[in-house]
Formats: structure tokens, C-alpha cells, sequence
């Protein structure tokens, strides 16, 4: 009888992790949120390449596209997905329940229904949440303008952070006296109009919640609160750096490291639904002096020594 040479042992199957992320190829080139994640796998004893594959899927800011790439990803049985903002981690969870799904600063994702609770999320979703904190916006507004009556809110509603961020605002600033005008964009040809909105109120002071259509358009807004002489607060302070005047936020940066836990724990066997939803713990506040000398105002020597980021 002969007998077959010995054909070794079947080589593990490596897993597939897919970054599902909404902008383009040229937005993310260089990109140090996704350069530490990268950097956690490492550190986690991953090699890519050899024991790990990390594939980075873009959408290029198109809705539909974030939809068939999702779908895509779940046809293609990758191991996990790791979806950046709530409108990602949504397309991933209406294209797999069973793949698990890592979202990163997702905004509202009880309300969104990607999560059941941050404690017992369930299902097939887990990650990093993004906290809801526009009250503090408006506290720092008082403490810029402190006889501010009258602030704007420019948001986008569909966004599923909206509805409890503008909850959020609205208690505060009745706590606080103050009267809100809301002026709501959802495409980029209604900036206009919510702008003329803003102007003819005779507004304190501008709030503005970035979403990926304002994300789109900095230039619209900040070219606006200019013009209007209007001191405008936002929850990023990438926009800052721009010309914003002020912003505070949650420090994103770290949940990129954060994710790369989930993924270790979940490739181990963890079960995404038995895994806590963690939200931020670092907050970040930046100033543009430059930004309020051109406005005439002047920054309060206790937000300034509070200021994390200051834009000379």
C-alpha cells in the first residue's frame, strides 16, 4: 500500500478586521486616530500582515455608498467591524446582526437603537460612545459674554446626537435665562437660509453642533459668524484651529486605542453584547485669540488658564 506524503497542518485562519469609515482615501491619509490603532494591535502583539488584516473601507462622504460598503463588508465575512460615528456604525448594524461591530465616538447609540444600554449593549454591537455635553457650551458662552440672552443653534436634525444635544441645550439655557433660536441645515444649499435666520435674530453668542454636512462646509460657517460678529462655540476643536473661536469636547483620539482593545478582547472570545459601552473621560478646551481679536473680545483670564489648546 502507498501512502500519501504528509501535507502538514492547515495554516490558521488569519482575521480580518474592516475600518469602516465615512470621508475619502485622501481624508484619512495620514491619519493619526487610525495610525494608533494600528499602533494598540501592535502593541497587543498583532502583526499585520501575518496575524492580522486591517482593511480600510471608505464611503467618500455618500450615504448610499456607507450603505453597499457595509453590505459589501458583511457579503465578504470579515471578522469585525470597526465603524468610526454613529452613521457608520447604523450601516453596519442594518447590513450584519451577527458580525461584530466595534463602533468609535458614536453619538446616541441607545437612541440610534444600535445599543440597549451602555452596560449590557446586547446584540452585536459594542465600542465607544460619544457624550452629550452641549449644556457646557453654554455655560462657557455665558462665562465669554457674560449678559448673553440670545444664542443660536446651528444643527443638523438628522443627525442621531441631534435630538438629545439640542435637549440637553435647551435645559440648560433655560436654567441659565437664556432664549435659544434653532436653525436646522440637512443639505448644504439650506446654509443660507438658517444664516439669515441666525443674522435676523440679533443673537449673543452662536452654538454650533458638527455633524459630517457642517464638517463639510467649516468654511459657510466660520465665514458667517465673522461677517455676523458673532463669538460661535463648537464641540471640536479641529474647527478652532480653523478660525473657530472656542470649542469644547470629548478627546477622541485615545477611543482609536480603545477599539483596538475590543477587537483583541472579541477575536479572544468576548461576546460584543456582554461587553460595557465606555464614553469619553478626557475634555479638551481650545481658544483662538486671534479668532476674539478680530471679534473685540476679550477671553476671561479663568477660561484662558482652563484652555487645553490656545490659538495665538
Amino acid at each position: 500500500m502507498r501512502f500519501r506524503p504528509a501535507t502538514g497542518q492547515q495554516r490558521p485562519k488569519i482575521p480580518r478586521i474592516a475600518l469602516l469609515l465615512i470621508g475619502t482615501r485622501e481624508n484619512y491619509a495620514g491619519n493619526e486616530s487610525l495610525a494608533l490603532f494600528r499602533q494598540r494591535l501592535r502593541e497587543l502583539g498583532y502583526v499585520e500582515g501575518k496575524s492580522i488584516l486591517v482593511e480600510e473601507r471608505y464611503s467618500d462622504f455618500n450615504a448610499q455608498r456607507l450603505n453597499d460598503v457595509a453590505r459589501e463588508l458583511a457579503a465578504s465575512k470579515v471578522d469585525i467591524i470597526v465603524s468610526p460615528t454613529v452613521n457608520a456604525s447604523m450601516a453596519a448594524r442594518e447590513a450584519t446582526q451577527t458580525i461584530p461591530i466595534v463602533m468609535v465616538h458614536a453619538g446616541n447609540p441607545i437612541g440610534s437603537g444600535l445599543i440597549a444600554s451602555l452596560a449590557r449593549p446586547g446584540g452585536n454591537v459594542t465600542g465607544l460612545a460619544n457624550m452629550v455635553i452641549f449644556g457646557k457650551q453654554i455655560e462657557l458662552m455665558r462665562e465669554l459674554v457674560p449678559r448673553a440672552a440670545k444664542l443660536g443653534v446651528l444643527i443638523d436634525p438628522t443627525g442621531a446626537a441631534s435630538a438629545p444635544a439640542l435637549e440637553n441645550m435647551t435645559e440648560t439655557a433655560r436654567s441659565l435665562n437664556i432664549d435659544l433660536v434653532v436653525a436646522k441645515v440637512t443639505r448644504a444649499e439650506e446654509f443660507p437660509n438658517a444664516f439669515t435666520v441666525l443674522r435676523n435674530a440679533r443673537l449673543d453668542g452662536l452654538l454650533v453642533m458638527i455633524s459630517k454636512l457642517i464638517a463639510e462646509n467649516p468654511g459657510q460657517v466660520l465665514d458667517f459668524a465673522a461677517s455676523a460678529r458673532l463669538p460661535a462655540s463648537f464641540d471640536d476643536n479641529w474647527i478652532v484651529r480653523e478660525g473657530g473661536l472656542i470649542s469644547y469636547g470629548p478627546v477622541l483620539l485615545e477611543q482609536y486605542a480603545l477599539a483596538a482593545d475590543y477587537v483583541d478582547r472579541i477575536l479572544k472570545g468576548a461576546k460584543p453584547g456582554d461587553l460595557p459601552v465606555q464614553q469619553p473621560t478626557k475634555f479638551s478646551l481650545a481658544v483662538n485669540l486671534k479668532t476674539a481679536k478680530a471679534l473685540g473680545l476679550a477671553i476671561p483670564q479663568s477660561l484662558l488658564m482652563r484652555a487645553d489648546v490656545v490659538i495665538q
